[in-house]
């Protein structure tokens, strides 16, 4: 299984790539070889932590693409260039073209993917939750949420008391606080909806489900986008913000995951039933 996952993985890597030059050719804008390159070693991370989330889902067919979909441009596009837009690192034309990208990308690729892996109709289906409480939901979310904001201002104050570089390029960048913590509030419960999207749509025991939650946040949100070179950031500006993200995004990602996490209701059987036992257990 491992391996097929990684040949697999590498497969979706072409399919991502060629995807990528097939758009890029239709809007006028291709990149230099050079960028589908880095691309291919990229890719492959974004096809290999994708690949296991498929391959763990309890859905199958289009409902299965949909949740590759939304994972994939939710993470991987949409919440970095909210980041990319506020700092200046890149305009709103910009934004809005890498978003009609990211779009035209998963919509493609989220389909091909999930037929390469061969999970149209092999899911288990749908797993029951016991039920949480509004104000147990409330909570969780709100102390998830609060989280991020605290794992990104310790990231980025420690990138920048190792790596005093940054303040170069950031120095007519940075916009004023209160936008970074609304912001930053803001893609806190984008990366919360995802978790939760995870941890429902998985049959995975809680730590594992926690481990992809902090893989598909460090690589889809992190790693991933800074491997291609770029003309927004420069190659030490990216090597030194993959470290950051990839680190802080995966602690956050596993933390996210266990205070997000419900217990299972298991189905009952009719001798269960007979003998008066219902049982649930942490998620699988």
């Amino acid at each position: 299984m491992k391996y097929n996952l990684l040949i697999k993985s590498l497969l979706g890597a072409i399919i991502l790539t060629l995807l990528t030059m097939v758009f890029t050719e239709i809007m006028g804008s291709p990149h230099h070889m050079n960028y589908y390159l880095w691309s291919i070693p990229a890719n492959f991370l974004v096809s290999l932590v994708l690949g296991y989330y498929i391959i763990h889902s309890t859905y199958n067919g289009f409902k299965l693409c949909a949740n590759v979909l939304i994972v994939y441009f939710i993470i991987g596009f949409f919440n970095i260039m909210i980041e990319a837009l506020i700092f200046n690192v890149s305009d709103r034309v910009e934004t809005i073209n890498s978003l009609i990208g990211g779009l035209f990308l998963t919509l493609l690729y989220s389909p091909l993917y999930v037929y390469v892996l061969g999970s149209w109709e092999s899911q288990s289906g749908p797993i029951s939750f016991q039920p949480r409480s509004l104000f147990g939901w409330i909570w969780k979310i709100t102390i998830t949420d609060l989280l991020y904001f605290v794992v990104y201002m310790i990231a980025g104050l420690t990138l920048l008391a190792v790596y005093p570089e940054l303040i170069d390029f950031y120095e007519d960048k940075v916009p004023a606080f209160d936008l970074i913590f609304k912001t930053q509030l803001f893609r806190g419960l984008v990366f919360a909806g995802i978790a939760l999207l995870v941890l429902r749509t998985t049959d995975l025991p809680p730590l594992k489900a926690a481990l992809l939650i902090g893989a598909i946040f460090s690589v889809l949100g992190g790693i991933a986008p800074l491997i291609p070179p770029n003309e927004l950031m420069p190659p030490n500006i990216r090597l030194a913000h993959s470290f950051e993200v990839g680190i802080s995004n995966f602690v956050y990602g596993i933390i996210a995951g266990y205070l997000l996490k419900q217990k299972i209701v298991e189905e009952v059987t009719p001798s269960s039933v007979s003998n008066g036992e219902q049982y649930s257990t942490d998620a699988l």
